[in-house]
């Protein structure tokens, strides 16, 4: 499951109060990105801070792993976790023939034999 994550300071938190931390908290999303567990990392535009892409299991997973953050550990970022899941099939927005429950089905026994074949876990669709 893809989750992504965003952050802001807390009130009163400047770029000076995080800059000690960076050097660990960097280290620490580049560790994560190495295991494949980190997809994407971001710097936001719009204010000081970063959005970051998962690949987790869950949104607890997740945020198990936001807290471990060096900057979130010292009590410094307020974080929101968005969970994604994959959309319904396009193809009905474009053919009022095409039955979405059976592409559903599809899908699942797809990912079905996925997961037997190689082991995966992948039960977000059931």
């Amino acid at each position: 499951m893809k989750i992504i994550a965003y952050d802001r300071f807390k009130p009163g938190v400047t770029l000076d109060t995080v800059k000690p931390y960076l050097r660990d908290e960097v280290s620490n999303v580049w560790r994560l990105w190495k295991a494949g567990i980190v997809r994407e990392n971001y710097a936001r535009a719009d204010q000081p801070g970063v959005l970051i892409v998962f690949e987790c299991d869950s949104v607890a997973t997740a945020q198990r792993y936001i807290d471990d953050f060096p900057l979130s550990k010292a009590g410094l970022l307020e974080w929101e976790l968005i969970a994604l899941d994959a959309p319904l099939p396009l193809e009905f927005l474009f053919d009022a023939g095409v039955e979405v429950f059976n592409l559903l089905a599809q899908q699942r026994e797809h990912l079905a034999g996925l997961e037997r074949d190689r082991g995966l876990h992948l039960d977000r669709f059931q």
